[in-house]
């Protein structure tokens, strides 16, 4: 019974990756060259070219951002790989793992990751899905890298 429960565990994860993938991949296509206001004054879909990383840094050195992204990528897949990992680490690490494709993917064949989503609220980069995702999972992951932490040393 174990070992079905696990087989529809890593189908969901599969297609959690999959959906983010496609979801943030579609997205950027669609807004491909537009600027749309969603909420006035609030929220705005504006193309952005970003060459860097989160915030642009390390703008225009895409060779070397292509290869950090890889090998960040590379340790995610040994963990999701080891058996003892813990199915609740699993779906952040999928999260980032699948925001991370992503933008590879852009950076690979635009040579830029397309940023779309404008919130004119504060003054915040332009980020996109795959951004979201990567964000959402790192937290998570703190979050459950410091329980996990405290109830060891409570121990």
């Amino acid at each position: 019974m174990k070992k079905i429960k696990m087989k529809y565990k890593k189908i969901f994860l599969i297609l959690l990756g999959i959906i983010i993938v496609f979801l943030d991949q579609i997205t950027k296509y669609i807004l491909i060259g537009k600027n749309l206001t969603i909420i006035p004054n609030i929220l705005n879909f504006t193309y952005t070219k970003n060459t860097g990383v989160a915030f642009g840094i390390g703008a225009n050195n895409i060779f070397l951002i292509i290869v950090v992204n890889i090998i960040i990528l590379g340790v995610i897949i040994d963990c999701i790989r080891k058996k003892q990992t813990n199915f609740k680490i699993l779906i952040p690490l999928i999260l980032i793992f699948s925001g991370g494709v992503s933008n590879l993917i852009d950076r690979i064949f635009r040579g830029y990751v397309i940023d779309f989503i404008d919130i004119n609220l504060f003054n915040f980069p332009n980020f996109n899905i795959a951004d979201i995702c990567i964000t959402i999972g790192i937290i998570f992951l703190i979050i459950i890298i410091v329980k996990s932490t405290k109830s060891d040393t409570e121990k």
